[in-house]
């Protein structure tokens, strides 16, 4: 079982502004929301390390602003390239908060 880290309220994300937060000193990490869900994935892009949260969403896909990169938000395989994958993270809404679950 993993813990739950409180991350900020829904209220605080939208389709048009994702939600940037700091995992840890190395790891940034970002929320977007596409179709009334919330997807978090690290906020750097594997191909040249831009940050991903000033890409644009559409349909659940997410597309990087340097390179036009394109990364599944669920799954955070790339569209472009077999091998490149952002890394996702867990989350889940409760009482309009959002909290990501992390491993033990």
């Amino acid at each position: 079982m993993g813990k739950k880290k409180r991350i900020c309220k829904t209220i605080e994300i939208s389709a048009e502004k994702p939600f940037r937060y700091n995992l840890s000193q190395n790891e940034q990490i970002v929320i977007f929301q596409s179709d009334q869900s919330y997807y978090a994935l690290e906020n750097r892009c594997p191909h040249a390390g831009a940050y991903l949260h000033e890409g644009m969403v559409e349909g659940g896909i997410l597309t990087c602003i340097w390179h036009g990169w394109k990364f599944d938000l669920e799954t955070g395989q790339s569209l472009n390239e077999y091998w490149a994958r952002v890394k996702t993270y867990s989350l889940t809404v409760e009482n309009k908060e959002l909290f990501l679950l992390l491993e033990d």
